[in-house]
């Protein structure tokens, strides 16, 4: 009950500090540089930035999670997971082949963007998976701090910067990639010695294991088709749009609305792997806690959309300076895609503490043609609408079977009014958004 009880308080605090801190810097600092450089410049940096990311299931191959997972299972010794820190280390290498070879076949994309957002994808990533090993050995207060810490530095900043009060000079999008870069590498410098202080052997032997890059592939390959789902949205337009920028900026500033509502989900399913692999002979710390991550979410989910539905054109002319009606008619079918990222964290997350990958992978493999077989009709005509309603549809399906999948095979009790909820509300937002 205990580790119960300091797990739910960890969860609690760790949402409230990324509730202030990254909404803030979304809704505020990537706002204002959005309104400060337009919509087509801001459209040409979010599609490198949706490439670079989704090239980036190199960067990791699965190894965070399986740190997360083995770790606080006890699966391996922590000696033996150490040797991941090399294969992360070559898997950068790999990263930058791949990137330069995207680089040389798109030429078109800005080179100091195009390789400025690779870096910060990098660096984004050596961050995460040291932070893996704060959570895996369920240190939940520090990774509270952690994961709001590089944040945290970079926002008074910009907000100096972009109120004029230190420079007149506008902000960027060169500044901007820059000053991330910076405060990602000092976050990572922080965590290290974090870990070096805690005598947490996180460096182990110089050994590349073929073996655990095996074992570690199918990681790979779910990181890859979830990348693909969800972040490819601005290549895509850039590339079927005859407005590619334009669609591209437009689609963005909904997108990075939905990145903010989002981290709750991925902070908690975060949070909830290593407990449910801790926990998985035990049916009644089980149930409650993905009932708890379930109703919490949806509950956030639907409020969230509510808000949006009625208020979309305020919300959209608060913000935005550029184009904000356009941004209004996309913004209530983005939000309820919303329901699907909630429902694919949580049950994603307890096929993954229980190793079944193979059924996850295939989920979001068929959501994604789906997604692409959709935005393939859509964008061409309707631009960035098409693929938000691409979105909707195929994040809401992935998100209800894998549900289903998870019931079904646990032998858990299914949770038929979330099922009812999710979909008259998809059907809501498809008729009259």
């Amino acid at each position: 009950m205990e580790a119960a009880q300091r797990y739910k308080r960890s969860l609690i605090r760790l949402l409230l500090s990324n509730a202030l801190i990254k909404s803030i810097w979304i809704l505020g600092i990537d706002r204002w540089v959005q309104n400060e450089v337009g919509m087509l410049a801001y459209g040409e940096y979010f599609s490198v930035w949706g490439l670079t990311l989704t090239a980036g299931f190199l960067l990791d191959m699965g190894l965070s999670t399986m740190v997360r997972r083995e770790r606080a299972a006890q699966g391996s010794s922590e000696s033996v997971l150490a040797g991941t820190f090399w294969m992360k280390a070559s898997l950068l290498l790999v990263y930058f082949l791949a990137i330069a070879s995207i680089g040389w076949l798109n030429g078109h994309f800005s080179t100091s963007w195009f390789w400025g957002v690779a870096i910060i994808q990098a660096l984004n990533s050596f961050y995460v998976y040291l932070r893996a090993w704060v959570t895996a050995t369920q240190a939940y207060a520090a990774d509270v701090w952690f994961s709001v810490l590089d944040k945290g530095m970079l926002i008074p900043i910009c907000a100096l910067w972009l109120s004029g009060y230190v420079t007149t000079l506008p902000i960027t999008l060169d500044a901007f990639i820059f000053l991330q870069t910076a405060s990602l590498g000092v976050s990572i410098g922080i965590v290290w010695s974090y870990l070096n202080h805690k005598q947490i052997q996180f460096v182990g032997p110089f050994t590349i294991s073929f073996q655990r890059i095996r074992s570690a592939l199918p990681y790979a390959i779910l990181v890859l088709l979830m990348s693909a789902h969800t972040r490819l949205d601005g290549l895509l337009i850039h590339q079927w749009s005859t407005s590619g920028n334009l669609e591209a900026g437009r689609y963005a500033a909904g997108y990075r609305l939905i990145d903010s509502a989002n981290m709750f989900g991925y902070l908690v399913a975060s949070f909830l792997l290593p407990y449910v692999s801790r926990h998985l002979a035990d049916a009644v710390q089980l149930r409650s806690a993905i009932g708890m991550a379930r109703n919490g979410l949806l509950l956030f989910s639907m409020s969230l959309i509510g808000f949006v539905f009625f208020f979309a054109r305020e919300v959209s002319y608060l913000l935005y300076a550029n184009d904000p009606a356009a941004v209004a008619r996309i913004l209530p079918i983005l939000f309820g895609s919303v329901m699907g990222y909630s429902l694919i964290h949580v049950y994603g997350t307890v096929l993954t503490a229980r190793g079944s990958l193979r059924l996850f992978q295939f989920v979001i493999a068929l959501a994604l043609v789906v997604h692409l077989v959709l935005a393939f009709i859509w964008i061409p005509t309707a631009g960035a609408v098409g693929a938000a309603r691409s979105a909707l549809i195929s994040q809401v399906l992935a998100g209800l079977t894998l549900m289903y999948l998870v019931h079904q095979r646990n032998g858990l009790k299914q949770p038929y009014p979330s099922y009812l909820v999710v979909i008259f509300t998809s059907f809501l937002i498809w008729f009259f958004a």
